[in-house]
């Protein structure tokens, strides 16, 4: 083979295999509220750096029955995942990341967010402190006239009750909403 042969072999693997890192690359896009397109389930965008900050924020001083609505919100988000589900054509999209307490798994809470990632709203099952069977929900939303966010969180939390039918015994389970409260977010700056 001549060096002009060897050479031109040389710059096309490199040139495959330059683009072929590219493209994985890009394939492997960090998981975070500004790339949650990426994410491949709840806890992954749990994990990723800032999201506590970000949760805490947008949630305030509120407070559920038994425990601050950040500590509610950050312990439902924070066990067994739940995938995320894209919603298409609503106001150019966003994504619902629902989950549910760790070792707890009918406490559930889910995650709106915006085309634009930023939080459009929080929602979880607040059991109160007498272990009430069903549950109440508490949503907090960026704007509480929002009525598309109040009635996809309401549907998820319902949705959330009915697969729990199926799948643990009647006595375990909460059976129906027994209200549900909306609160606003705070509007604190980054």
């Amino acid at each position: 083979m001549s060096f002009p042969k060897a050479m031109s072999l040389s710059v096309v693997a490199l040139c495959l295999g330059t683009s072929w890192c590219s493209v994985a690359s890009a394939a492997v896009e960090p998981c975070a509220l500004k790339t949650a397109e990426f994410c491949r389930d709840t806890n992954q965008l749990v994990w990723s750096p800032g999201f506590d900050d970000a949760i805490k924020r947008f949630v305030g001083p509120h407070t559920g029955e038994f425990a601050t609505l950040q500590r509610q919100a950050l312990a439902s988000l924070g066990g067994p995942p739940g995938r995320p589900v894209e919603m298409l054509g609503y106001k150019s999209g966003g994504w619902l990341f629902p989950a549910c307490e760790a070792h707890d798994c009918p406490v559930k809470g889910a995650l709106l967010l915006n085309h634009d990632h930023s939080i459009r709203g929080l929602a979880v099952f607040d059991f109160g402190s007498k272990g009430e069977k069903n549950p109440r929900l508490d949503m907090i939303l960026k704007d509480p006239e929002d009525t598309k966010a109040r009635n996809i969180l309401t549907a998820w939390a319902n949705w959330a009750i009915a697969q729990d039918l199926f799948t643990y015994p009647s006595d375990y389970v909460a059976t129906q909403l027994t209200g549900v409260s909306v609160l606003p977010a705070q509007h604190l700056k980054d």
